[in-house]
């Protein structure tokens, strides 16, 4: 439930806390007081779309904070508990929007999306507008209605699921079966294309490592005398070699370090370069040996680059590219051969998948007919104590086996409404009066109520068109239902506000500069008054307030 509201700078609204309590609520006032915008607020705070137009003149930004219960048990603890919010009992949701466009969302001080917001909401609170009779006269509002009825959630969520597959593979046949030649052919000609790469087998980093070869083998004779050559100069049998004349070198000065120390470091650093000399010059005499000049394997080498030349040519792009060239047409012809480019396997498929859609849309469809018909006797039922006593209320769900599959399945649904007899049972969407379907939907809402899971139901000025007996109904049906769960409504009847369990009053005071909008909680005399002016109006007479007073001792008991 809710416990309490705290708005800032929204609207005429400069400051306003109000605490809320169990029961039916009403807000009463004159026109334009700011009933609404208080509701306008409470919706803010649970995810509606901001407006920068309600942040309060010369204010840089609004902010409201809604404080509310959240139980253990409560389908919002639970969704605070799934998003990894702590629980304490209670929780704040609060909003903050600014002028320069900036909205900011907040769930016990954590910074939200606004969409994590309005999902918390979804599971606090239900808005009845004073526009929802409006609402009632569109098609999808009315399936929504007997599907809430219905119990119908799981089930359409498969149907959804169904529908979206079967759309998609079938709007994958349609667009293949359109291209099927093209595809055709480019599948031939990728398989001509792989084949001959297939046959070229050439590897990874392959062509790289057959020229490197081609270079040795087609230098074998050169590498060979060179590295010979070398290997001599750096050491050989007849004394003039670099290595004998270094040994020589490295000798004399080595007679030398008795005289000078410092040549140390010189000595050590000739020891070593003779080392390495005579490393050099053999691992150059090994390499000279192991050089293999062979004709044969070079040939063999030189063809292999021909046939890839051919390749890279054909295919108008470099050798070293012709290995990623193949993974590419691979995996095309793969892209292409699956089962989705398969007609035969699609339209399989889209059979097997719109067999199942039907087989569930029909279990939709049955459920939704049996929910149907008690809806309608409820809602007539509802109707007469509304004072529509002749009315009578048909819901039609006709179902079309032969229909394409839509995500709400293959029904046509139709609240139908004969108000008197003889007339003709016409779509709620001709029914003439306002006032008619101000009742309509009323009732449509009281007999909702009962399968909602929301704990806190709002009204807004929905008893609008009704008067008399009839808002003594509407009085005693609101007080009913604030039994079991927290009610508000913004009402201009003395006979729902008479059956409220609190009252507040809206007042709008004005100046020459500013107008703002407060909130009074009224005791009983106050509650007498307030009533005494829904009824009377401007003049209040003595007999006013004593039915007045009537009417509120007859309904407090």
């Amino acid at each position: 439930m809710l416990k309490s509201l705290h708005i800032r700078n929204f609207a005429i609204i400069d400051q306003l806390e109000l605490e809320f309590f169990d029961g039916l609520s009403v807000l009463t006032g004159e026109t334009g007081a700011g009933k609404s915008i208080i509701i306008d607020a409470i919706g803010l705070v649970l995810g509606d779309r901001a407006d920068i137009n309600s942040i309060r003149s010369e204010k840089d930004s609004a902010e409201i904070i809604l404080l509310v219960e959240a139980s253990p048990d409560s389908a919002s603890a639970q969704w605070l508990l799934a998003h990894d919010f702590d629980v304490d009992n209670d929780c704040i949701l609060r909003r903050v929007i600014r002028r320069d466009g900036k909205s900011r969302a907040y769930i016990n001080n954590v910074p939200v999306p606004l969409k994590t917001l309005k999902e918390l909401g979804e599971r606090i609170i239900n808005i009845y507008g004073q526009h929802a009779h409006q609402a009632l006269m569109h098609t999808a509002t009315q399936r929504d209605l007997i599907d809430q009825f219905a119990k119908n959630t799981n089930q359409l969520l498969q149907l959804r699921n169904l529908y979206k597959q079967w759309r998609e593979h079938k709007e994958t046949f349609e667009r293949v079966s359109g291209d099927s030649k093209d595809i055709t052919s480019t599948i031939e000609l990728l398989r001509y294309q792989i084949e001959e790469l297939e046959q070229l087998g050439l590897a990874e980093n392959e062509y790289e490592q057959l020229e490197q070869k081609h270079k040795q083998l087609a230098n074998a004779d050169q590498l060979q005398q060179s590295t010979l050559l070398a290997s001599q100069k750096l050491k050989n049998d007849d004394g003039s070699d670099i290595y004998s004349q270094l040994g020589v070198t490295q000798a004399e000065i080595g007679a030398l370090l008795e005289t000078d120390k410092n040549l140390s470091g010189i000595h050590s650093s000739l020891e070593e370069a003779y080392t390495i000399i005579n490393e050099c010059a053999n691992e150059l005499r090994d390499y000279a040996n192991a050089v293999e000049v062979n004709t044969e394997e070079l040939a063999n080498i030189e063809q292999r680059l021909v046939n890839i030349d051919q390749i890279s040519r054909k295919h108008k792009i470099p050798a070293n590219e012709i290995f990623t060239l193949h993974e590419k047409l691979s995996a095309q012809l793969q892209e292409l051969t699956r089962p989705e480019y398969d007609l035969d396997a699609l339209q399989t498929l889209i059979e097997n998948l719109e067999s199942e859609y039907r087989l569930i849309a029909n279990e939709v469809s049955t459920k939704r007919t049996t929910a149907a018909k008690k809806l309608a006797a409820g809602i007539t039922k509802a109707l007469k104590n509304l004072g529509m006593e002749k009315a009578q209320v048909e819901i039609r769900v006709e179902h079309e086996q032969n229909n394409a599959p839509t995500q709400h399945g293959l029904d046509t649904i139709a609240l139908c409404v004969q108000t008197n007899p003889g007339q003709k049972m016409l779509p709620l969407s001709q029914v003439a009066s306002g006032g008619e379907l101000s009742r309509i939907s009323l009732a449509i809402q009281m007999i909702a109520v009962d399968k909602l899971d929301v704990p806190v139901l709002i009204f807004d000025e929905v008893d609008a068109g009704v008067g008399g007996a009839v808002a003594e109904v509407v009085g005693r049906e609101l007080r009913n239902i604030g039994a079991h769960r927290q009610v508000m409504c913004i009402t201009h009847l003395a006979q729902v506000a008479a059956n409220a369990h609190h009252h507040y009053r809206v007042n709008k005071y004005s100046d020459t500069s500013d107008t703002v909008s407060a909130v009074d909680y009224l005791d009983r005399s106050e509650r007498i008054s307030e009533i005494a002016r829904m009824l009377g109006g401007v003049k209040l007479t003595e007999n006013t307030f004593l039915h007045a007073q009537e009417m509120l001792e007859a309904n407090v008991q």
